[in-house]
């Protein structure tokens, strides 16, 4: 009889431990992403926050007067949850702040920021070389900042 309870406890174990996604984010406060140029004229740094459900894109001028525009609107549960699902926590934690030579020879930056479980991750990388761990992520939130073209 204690063999079967036994037995039965460690199958309840193993049920619970592989239903958990290792380095899942739980609680997300925002994902941001931006892209940068140091030596252009026109609207050079753009970028989107999204947080409680709203999605907001902003773009600046280089310069003495930067000239900042912003736009917004909602995002749903489900394409949130679509980002939120391609980051995991502990691939972020272990990716370097900064990756090659972002926006070295005006090459251009991309960024991606994500504060969630009380914690806040920024990788910066060199523009179109998304580590393999963002790539994802960072697909769906081209999308989403290229969404905002109208923006004035």
């Amino acid at each position: 009889m204690k063999k079967h309870i036994l037995f039965i406890f460690a199958a309840f174990c193993l049920f619970l431990f592989s239903n958990c996604k290792k380095g899942k984010i739980n609680k997300l406060d925002s994902i941001s992403y931006g892209t940068s140029f140091g030596m252009c004229t026109g609207y050079c740094a753009q970028s989107i926050v999204i947080s409680d459900s709203k999605l907001t894109f902003s773009k600046t001028k280089n310069g003495s007067t930067p000239d900042t525009k912003t736009c917004s609107k909602s995002i749903s549960a489900t394409e949130i949850n679509e980002i939120k699902n391609l980051l995991v926590a502990n691939q972020l934690s272990n990716l370097p702040e900064r990756i090659g030579c972002p926006d070295c020879a005006d090459g251009g930056a991309e960024w991606v920021s994500v504060t969630a479980d009380g914690k806040q991750y920024k990788i910066t990388y060199e523009y179109g070389k998304a580590p393999k761990e963002l790539a994802g992520a960072v697909a769906k939130l081209k999308v989403l900042k290229d969404s905002f073209k109208d923006c004035n």
